[in-house]
């Protein structure tokens, strides 16, 4: 069994942008654990990277125009972004920039790493 870091937070965001009020609360979440005192450690699941994605209108989560607020997680907090290595290909090849560069994970290296946080939350 992987060690567990007492210092860090997981939060893993599943949730595909733009479709419904869900995005929003992945963000408020986000924001929420970067004000705690651990090392964050975000993890977008499949689609649910495209909440990253610079050109995209984010209204339709309910958010005023140019409001990326994903891209003040790093100020905010220790954190540390990461992605599904196949959806950051896809997005390189598409040309869809990201307001954060997620590190890219395997979806099984991706499983580890959350596991060895002391909590984690699903967004």
């Amino acid at each position: 069994m992987a060690a567990v870091a007492a210092d860090r937070l997981g939060l893993i965001v599943r949730h595909v942008p733009w479709r419904h009020r869900a995005a929003r609360a992945d963000i408020d979440l986000g924001l929420a654990a970067a004000a705690m005192d651990f090392q964050l450690e975000v993890y977008f699941l499949g689609p649910a990277l495209l909440q990253l994605a610079a050109e995209r209108d984010s209204r339709a989560a309910l958010l005023p125009p140019g409001y990326r607020a994903w891209a003040s997680l790093p100020e905010l907090a220790d954190a540390r972004v990461y992605a599904e290595e196949a959806w950051l290909v896809l997005c390189a090849r598409r040309s869809i920039s990201l307001i954060l560069d997620p590190s890219p994970l395997s979806p099984a290296a991706m499983r580890q790493s959350w596991r060895s946080c002391r909590h984690v939350l699903v967004a």
